[in-house]
């Protein structure tokens, strides 16, 4: 069955610059594997569009990128687009990815107990580093192609039906992938150190399901 597939994608700081630019590559894939795809990008990653879009045509997977917390997912101009105990019913019967710091934490939990599929997230804080000199063109960053790959693997997954559960496996297994790359090649003094913030995104994904 195809899913409509809704994602968010703010743009206004660097981080939402380059998560703008890589949920490109799965805009591109949801256009093989997805019925329609509903793109808030920019200044329509706010919360009366994501609502509207939401509750008038009821999208199976949702794929929100930007800044959270606990509680909180947000859009463009950290516009709060879903917070835990407002608006989490929103999330009825669909599949969440949600490519944001700490919303796993309660956000998730809150949304499954309101009906949502499954959530998948992360309780702490999403780490990834960049190339200052590659800030403008993010699709050539090599250093946050090693972060942002692994992360891309749950909504790859979920596009190629794979369950929620067998998704959010899928990325861990490619974190520590890239992790054990790094710890046995010639890795640059950056992506050495970059070992640890991979392992700690992986060991902070988290799955919640009904």
């Amino acid at each position: 069955m195809k899913h409509n597939l809704l994602i968010t994608r703010p743009n206004f700081d660097v981080t939402t610059r380059y998560l703008f630019v890589w949920a490109k590559k799965i805009i591109e894939l949801a256009e093989k594997k997805c019925g329609k795809i509903f793109d808030l990008k920019k200044q329509r990653a706010n919360r009366k569009e994501f609502e509207s879009v939401m509750r008038k045509h009821e999208p199976g997977l949702a794929f929100l990128n930007g800044h959270g917390d606990e509680r909180t997912v947000a859009g463009q101009d950290n516009e709060a687009l879903i917070r835990a105990g407002e608006n989490e019913e929103i999330l009825k019967a669909k599949i969440v990815y949600a490519l944001s710091c700490r919303s796993g934490k309660t956000l998730g939990p809150y949304s499954v107990k309101a009906g949502a599929d499954a959530y998948i997230g992360y309780d702490e804080d999403f780490y990834f580093l960049y190339d200052n000199d590659k800030q403008t063109r993010p699709e050539q960053d090599k250093t946050a192609e090693i972060f942002l790959e692994p992360a891309s693997q749950v909504m790859i997954s979920l596009l190629k039906n794979h369950s929620p559960q067998e998704a959010h496996a899928n990325s861990r297994k490619s974190f520590a992938r890239q992790a054990r790359k790094l710890l046995t090649s010639g890795a640059t003094a950056l992506e050495s150190s970059a070992i640890k913030y991979l392992i700690w995104n992986m060991q902070h994904q988290v799955c919640v399901e009904k």
